[in-house]
């Protein structure tokens, strides 16, 4: 459900986390500026949700119960619709360059971490896929609460 208003489009943000409080603390601080979020707590919902839904970014854990999160975005580079999806990695796992490399996410953040670090990269993220794209409704915040 895309929201129209005049030319500009509500930010979709898809969060991908089995852990339900990480899905919670992005939300809560996403969609008070305007953003709607939408959680996948597997790959298959993941993938499911893309092929129905307009999604602007994906936030992306590694460790899902069915599939391994460099195996979703893998899937997404190789989907022509897909392709060009922002995608921010969100994990445990500390940063394998040569994974980084192949599969190319947008940004890589290790938790546990700062949520006004995530934001800012998600802003940075956005901001670069805007600039050439249809402007985007509301600014995101740093709000912790």
């Amino acid at each position: 459900m895309k929201a129209e208003n005049g030319g500009h489009h509500q930010l979709s943000v898809m969060v991908v986390d089995d852990d339900p409080n990480i899905g919670r603390l992005i939300k809560r601080n996403l969609e008070g500026n305007g953003t709607r979020v939408i959680e996948a707590a597997s790959g298959l919902d993941c993938l499911e949700t893309l092929h129905r839904e307009k999604v602007d970014l994906l936030i992306l854990d590694l460790n899902l119960p069915d599939f391994s999160g460099w195996g979703i975005l893998s899937l997404l580079r190789l989907t022509a619709s897909l392709r060009q999806m922002p995608v921010i990695v969100a994990t445990v796992e500390p940063r394998d360059q040569s994974l980084v490399d192949r599969y190319q996410p947008d940004d890589y953040i290790q938790k546990p971490f700062d949520i006004r670090d995530l934001l800012l990269r998600v802003r940075r993220v956005i901001g670069a896929g805007s600039a050439a794209g249809a402007p985007v409704k509301g600014k995101l915040s740093t709000r912790e609460s």
